[in-house]
């Protein structure tokens, strides 16, 4: 077929209609005034940022709305209702600062609304306050995401949304198990779309539903504390679960399809020509595979910093001082080894990783061709999902405790202790698992299944059980992240307070110029 399918035909019509909004908004923003930001403290904040996002190693896309989630926790653990009132002003100079916002780019009109939405976000917190640690997460949590779409558009976000979620709704229609009849189908298919296409965070998916009904702070506190309890229900049940595992796997041709609206601004001209859009849709997936090597670099940097700076503290905290207090000096064996062995072990990770072939790029270009100008899909159209017997399982648990077990009876002759061994444990773990989800970037664009080379296949026979081990890691760090808890109360909270100050007092002595 050379025409657009229904969804097809949406699709094109609603990013039309958007890019024609953004260009009519922009005009309109050409002629007000901006947030212009001038003032010390620039290239200080924006190497603190970079040492705080290595330490909490997120999603790039979720940077900004963490670093205004830490602004909106320290205003509100102050609790000084006048800065709440001007805060959105102070919000944009420092994203500014810290390199997020580009300077004047964003409105004074803007800014006020910031402001707004942090005074009726504040005013639910403390009203919520009862609710214990999740008042956080239902106030602070989706004040910040509010606040990053008030700076950045999220309308071709909710456009790719709104199509998959067409897709998948027919696709899984009929499906046992995931289909339209299972309760809250619509609203746990459109978290598991979110979570898997976009990489949205529990607090953006959050904000998102309470959006799609309607609900928000300044209404019924009854109905927003209700209609959060069912949320969280709903973002840890089985359903999103299930749903996110179909999503991930098919979800390929949906995320080059994203990046195409990122990065073509025409896509909604060439996908009325299917012989165009086709081969603009293939000369993308090869740009993704060349973007893929350079993410994976760069997530291994960043995963080596966040493994050196981890380390770094918890030798100071724990190694150093049980050694002198066991062993009277430091044992310097397992110190170094703790130290440099997982980071090295990251860089060995990386030469196993590898991009997928032609194979895979003319099956994604099948599959969006038949989502875009063909009939229904079937949602068993992709790679099947396989089954194993108890067999299977109780050797891997074999091999998993074999592979601990030899590990560890080598550590223990080179003179590790059982301290220096847990340690060991935890950060190769913490490594293996930082490579799995870096390997992960190569798996969200395969739909056929990829040839397992010899050394691949060595590759998960060896560092699988580390990944189990620090995945659960990984989900309990994120609780408690004591090294960002510390950055946060022992850098960050003095470190802005006195740029801050600073900037008020620059801003006095120009105004004293002034008055000359």
């Amino acid at each position: 077929m050379s025409n657009l399918n229904a969804l097809g035909s949406q699709f094109v019509a609603q990013l039309s209609a958007l890019r024609s909004s953004v260009r009519a908004q922009n005009e309109q923003q050409s002629h007000v005034e901006k947030v212009h930001v001038v003032g010390a403290g620039g290239t200080l904040s924006a190497v603190y940022e970079q040492l705080r996002n290595a330490a909490e190693y997120t999603e790039e896309h979720l940077l900004v709305q963490r670093a205004i989630r830490r602004f909106y926790r320290r205003l509100f653990l102050a609790r000084n209702v006048s800065q709440i009132e001007t805060s959105g002003e102070e919000l944009v100079v420092e994203l500014t600062l810290a390199g997020y916002l580009k300077n004047d780019t964003v409105t004074v009109e803007t800014a006020k609304q910031i402001s707004q939405l942090a005074q009726q976000y504040y005013a639910a917190h403390g009203a919520l306050s009862g609710q214990g640690t999740t008042v956080e997460r239902w106030t602070i949590n989706v004040l910040a995401v509010e606040v990053e779409m008030l700076i950045n558009d999220h309308g071709q976000q909710a456009i790719l949304i709104q199509l998959a979620h067409g897709h998948f709704a027919q696709a899984l229609a009929h499906t046992s198990g995931a289909g339209a009849r299972q309760p809250d189908f619509e609203v746990a298919l459109f978290a598991a779309i979110h979570r898997a296409l976009l990489h949205s965070d529990a607090a953006t998916i959050r904000t998102m539903l309470l959006k799609r009904y309607g609900i928000t702070t300044a209404g019924d506190l009854d109905l927003y504390r209700s209609t959060n309890e069912k949320i969280d229900q709903l973002l840890g049940s089985e359903a999103v679960e299930n749903l996110y595992r179909i999503v991930n796997r098919q979800g390929a041709p949906f995320r080059i399809l994203w990046r195409m609206v990122q990065d073509q601004p025409e896509v909604a001209e060439l996908l009325q020509s299917r012989e165009k859009f086709l081969r603009a849709y293939e000369s993308q997936i090869t740009h993704e595979y060349d973007q893929i090597h350079r993410r994976i670099n760069a997530g291994i940097i960043k995963s080596v910093i966040f493994l050196i700076i981890t380390k770094f503290l918890v030798g100071i905290a724990i190694e150093v001082p049980y050694d002198y207090a066991v062993h009277g000096s430091i044992v310097w064996l397992p110190l170094i080894i703790n130290l440099f062995f997982p980071p090295v072990y990251m860089l060995l990770l990386r030469a196993t990783l590898i991009i997928p072939g032609g194979a895979n790029t003319a099956a994604m270009v099948e599959l969006i061709d038949r989502f875009l100008y063909g009939g229904q899909t079937s949602a068993a159209a992709t790679r099947r999902k396989r089954t194993f017997g108890a067999a299977y399982n109780a050797l891997y648990a074999l091999f998993f405790l074999l592979v601990f077990g030899g590990v560890a009876w080598f550590l223990i002759w080179l003179g590790f202790s059982i301290v220096h061994l847990f340690i060991f444990f935890v950060f190769l773990s913490a490594a293996s698992f930082l490579g799995f989800r870096l390997s992960g970037m190569i798996r969200e664009l395969e739909v056929v299944d990829s040839h397992q080379g010899g050394v691949t296949v060595v590759r998960d026979f060896l560092y699988m059980p580390f990944v189990v081990v620090g995945r659960w890691i990984s989900e309990k760090y994120s609780k408690m992240n004591v090294v960002a808890t510390f950055l946060d109360m022992v850098i960050e909270l003095p470190l802005k307070t006195v740029l801050r100050l600073v900037r008020q007092w620059s801003a006095f002595i120009s105004s004293k110029k002034d008055e000359l």
